[in-house]
């Protein structure tokens, strides 16, 4: 098969460079693919995680670290971030937010007036996500409401990428793309280790930042201050 290739890329008249940069990608591909079924053990504390099976329908029931899905993305305005960019080595508490008044006026606002008690349990910083596109989440990001603090962040989830690994995209009929549902999870070191849906888009009642401060506390008992 390794032999083939090459004859098949010069059947299909692309150049040495070109083969090059195919082999190069190629090669990437199958090894992000090896990471993926390295999937070993979960360490403990990970295994009673609420993810439920649609949640779990790419591999995250078994080793459920977001960062070795190396083609997905966020963006900060125009700066595009892998995963890992966003998530390795800190701890995170990871919100999804579907747009609109609950959003603007109560979710976000929640989490930027609890971060500092937040960040004393040990949290590095709380991450906002939706699926638009970057420059509109910026323009959102702007907002005197929403701008409180340098430990919340709003990225964008633009193709829907991440969305659709956590099984959590849903359909609206003013857009033909996937919008998210209301989520909150925590994330450490890249490893999506408890996760909370809402019922419906408009609710608040899992997902605030009250109810991830409790959840913070069952999951590191000891940072509790």
């Amino acid at each position: 098969m390794q032999q083939a290739a090459p004859s098949l890329l010069r059947l299909a008249g692309l150049g040495i460079a070109q083969q090059q940069q195919l082999g190069h990608q190629a090669t990437r591909l199958f090894a992000a693919a090896a990471e993926l079924r390295k999937a070993g053990a979960v360490p403990d504390g990970h295994l009673s995680s609420d993810l439920s099976p649609t949640a779990c329908h790419i591999g995250l029931g078994r080793r459920r670290d977001l960062t070795l899905r190396q083609d997905l993305c966020l963006w900060r305005g125009d700066n595009k971030l892998a995963l890992a960019d966003v998530f390795k080595g800190k701890k995170v508490v990871l919100v999804g937010f579907p747009g609109g008044p609950v959003c603007v006026e109560k979710h976000i606002p929640g989490y930027i007036a609890q971060v500092d008690k937040l960040a004393s349990m040990g949290m590095d910083k709380v991450v906002c996500v939706t699926v638009d596109e970057p420059a509109k989440v910026a323009e959102l990001a702007a907002k005197p409401s929403l701008s409180g603090s340098s430990r919340v962040e709003l990225l964008a989830d633009r193709n829907g990428g991440l969305v659709r690994l956590l099984g959590l995209e849903i359909g609206t009929p003013e857009s033909s793309g996937p919008k998210c549902q209301r989520y909150a999870a925590v994330v450490e070191d890249g490893v999506l280790l408890k996760l909370k849906v809402e019922g419906a888009p408009a609710e608040l009642k899992v997902t605030d930042a009250t109810s991830m401060i409790n959840l913070v506390k069952c999951i590191y008992p000891n940072a509790c201050k």
